[in-house]
């Protein structure tokens, strides 16, 4: 009989578990937090007049089936400890909080997700102390708890966007693209647009990825949405209000806005990554994600979602269950034999 652990209740996590029990299989997520469902749980829907593809309706009712089902076990302020064995028969030390317990599982799926920083060590200031400027995170969050036709306590004049914030930069070991920032960015600015016709949004980017089909560039310009091609060099503040220096073919400038939003990436939790590595035989690439280091149907470790590199959440979703498709279809194999 199957048993499987999984290490990590987010995205990844729940699709995975939630597909092993529609095949029939039994799984022990394994959550560090309080509650299954990791960052995504925390994101707020797009939509502005219209449905804007942000993903957050793949997910459905996958966190209430998850919590409701009988053959997905949750450990809840647990992790990972030690793990022994071989592909089929792999003895697992886990840490909860009541104390330690051991228990033997055919197979193990790292879904340990991506770092939740506040802000990246570029930002060179405070966070908490300025109110008008907000993270990925801090986004979503604004984007969740809004209201039918309010996002801030008074309609903005002025907000802007920095993209590529932490990431495509060596200094923060993040010089690839996060590959959800033009998205989340973009819709966010048009639900902005939406409610607050007047306010002035400028997006500073370098590379503007196509979220939907056709000229997405256009899109967004004919909203009223400005497209500065260029990465601001310097942020400070005049009192609460960000200031961006930048530059761009006429020449060095400052600008105020309202609210700034720095978009934060994907970035690998290196010190967990390294931690999970040496527990369950997995490899920390050079860019600090996880990658195999034997095949899984070798190994019976298994690797989904950001913790191995970035993905919206559609990517994700697919991704995890792809990672549920091949755990089944390798027990049928072993099964056949």
């Amino acid at each position: 009989m199957k048993n499987v652990l999984i290490i990590g209740g987010g995205l990844s996590g729940c699709t995975i578990a939630r597909e092993l029990s529609l095949a029939g299989i039994s799984s022990v997520i394994v959550e560090k937090g309080e509650s299954i469902g990791g960052k995504v749980r925390s994101y707020g829907c797009k939509a502005d007049e219209k449905c804007n593809n942000c993903g957050l309706c793949a997910v459905h009712t996958l966190w209430q089936d998850v919590e409701n089902d009988p053959k997905i076990q949750k450990l809840f302020g647990s992790s990972l400890v030690d793990l022994s064995g071989s592909a089929g028969n792999l003895h697992a030390v886990i840490r909860t909080k009541e104390g330690f317990f051991d228990d033997s599982f055919s197979d193990v799926i790292v879904a340990t997700g991506f770092e939740d920083s506040a802000c990246t060590g570029a930002a060179g200031y405070e966070k908490d102390s300025y109110n008008r400027v907000y993270t990925g995170a801090e986004l979503e969050k604004l984007m969740k708890d809004r209201g039918s036709d309010t996002l801030f306590s008074e309609a903005p004049k002025s907000a802007a966007f920095i993209f590529c914030y932490g990431s495509r930069t060596l200094k923060e070991r993040a010089a690839y693209c996060s590959q959800v920032c033009c998205a989340y960015s973009t819709r966010a600015a048009k639900v902005i647009k939406h409610y607050y016709p007047d306010t002035e949004v400028v997006l500073f980017y370098m590379d503007l990825q196509a979220v939907n089909p056709g000229n997405y560039a256009k899109e967004l310009t004919d909203r009223g949405i400005v497209l500065e091609r260029c990465r601001p060099v310097d942020l400070t503040f005049d009192g609460d209000y960000p200031v961006v220096s930048y530059e761009d073919a006429d020449g060095k400038k400052k600008r105020q806005f309202d609210y700034l939003f720095l978009n934060t990436g994907i970035h690998p939790d290196v010190p967990n990554n390294t931690a999970i590595a040496d527990i369950t035989g997995l490899k920390v690439k050079s860019d600090g994600f996880l990658t195999y280091v034997a095949p899984p149907s070798v190994s019976g470790i298994y690797l989904a979602g950001t913790a191995e590199k970035p993905m919206n959440i559609v990517g994700t979703m697919a991704n995890a269950r792809n990672t549920a498709m091949s755990l089944i279809n390798n027990s049928a194999e072993v099964s056949a034999v």
